[in-house]
């Protein structure tokens, strides 16, 4: 057979985890969704409001622009140009910050979920722990996803009760 000497031998065990699943459904991650969506959620009304000034400026110029001199219309052209730029500057802006904010996050979290994976690994005695996306294939009764979300919840509950 095609498999590593350490995967036969009887005495070694092999699991996998599924560290998305774990940001994604562990208590401290969906905690971290809600902290940072509440924090955009400000900024994005902002900008929802942008957009709409926007839109009612546009429809003013197509209303409007047969009654404008050639003068009046390029200022309001013009106007309606720079603000679509800061619109889409600001929408940039916003973007990038959420995408830095919540990798920082859910960098902090990835790396207490690895220290507990690691000490599960060395309690049980796994020869090996993998991350489950870079398997092809694996049985689900090596799949110890939901005993690290448990843990993980009861780690980051003890450590509020202990603050």
């Amino acid at each position: 057979m095609l498999f590593p000497e350490f995967i036969k031998a009887e005495s070694n065990k092999v699991a996998v985890v599924d560290l998305q699943k774990i940001l994604n459904e562990s208590s401290k991650g969906r905690e971290a969704v809600k902290l940072l969506e509440a924090e955009f959620e400000k900024r994005k009304k902002s900008l929802d409001a942008k957009e709409e000034e926007l839109k009612k400026l546009e429809e003013e110029i197509t209303k409007r622009s047969s009654l404008w001199s050639d003068k009046i219309k390029q200022e309001k052209e013009d106007e309606f140009d720079k603000k679509v730029k800061d619109f889409r500057r600001m929408q940039t802006d916003l973007k990038d910050e959420f995408q830095r904010k919540n990798k920082n996050f859910t960098d902090k979290i990835l790396m207490d979920i690895i220290e507990l994976v690691k000490s599960v690994g060395e309690e049980e005695k796994f020869s090996i722990i993998m991350e489950k996306q870079n398997a092809i294939f694996t049985s689900s009764s090596i799949d110890i996803t939901d005993k690290v979300i448990k843990l993980y919840d009861n780690t980051s509950k003890s450590k509020n009760n202990n603050k």
